[in-house]
């Protein structure tokens, strides 16, 4: 009966959102975090055929062995670090889309007082005093409480629902929260 209420009382001043998570907003939101201006994922592809190129060119020019062996050398583990931290992102990601899906339906609410969330496990209220700063991509509103991985609450902008519309959980959210700051 009290959920029944809950979920039938208007909502004054508050932005509501149901979404189930998915593995983009994930990988989204790590990559907004990151503050990277490249996309995270193609890194290991531009270093592996940067790696590729200038061993073809020391081969093609009859470079000395020992030339070779060294571009090798030094080239070769900046890739493997970089396909290392891919695959890291690769696991975190899947790591943190398994741990939000077993939580099941999200239902979000943006308000004054905060950011309150429901699972089918737990209920919450964020304050927004426990927030440092916001983050807006296209298809997400990342607010930031800390630097550790879940230290995050998203909100995913397809989740809006009951007419919401973008606007509006943006106005709640700056009226509350400062956007990230530069990092120039």
């Amino acid at each position: 009966m009290e959920n029944e209420e809950r979920e039938s009382a208007p909502i004054s001043g508050g932005v509501e959102l149901a979404y189930l998570p998915t593995r983009a907003d994930m990988a989204e939101a790590l990559h907004a975090r990151s503050g990277s201006p490249a996309p995270w994922w193609r890194l290991p592809l531009i270093a592996g055929l940067i790696t590729a190129a200038v061993l073809v060119v020391l081969l093609m020019l009859a470079a000395p062995k020992g030339v070779t062996v060294l571009v090798a050398a030094v080239l070769c583990p900046v890739l493997g670090s970089l396909v290392g931290g891919w695959v890291n992102q690769l696991y975190r990601v899947r790591q943190m889309t398994r741990y939000a899906r077993s939580q099941g339906e999200y239902t979000m609410r943006a308000d004054d007082d905060g950011i309150h969330a429901a699972t089918a496990l737990v209920e919450l209220t964020i304050p927004w005093a426990s927030f440092r700063h916001y983050i807006e991509t296209a298809s997400l509103f990342i607010l930031v409480i800390d630097d550790t991985v879940g230290g995050m609450a998203l909100l995913p902008k397809r989740g809006l629902r009951d007419g919401a519309d973008i606007d509006g959980i943006r106005a709640v959210v700056s009226r509350h929260l400062a956007p990230r700051p530069s990092s120039g």
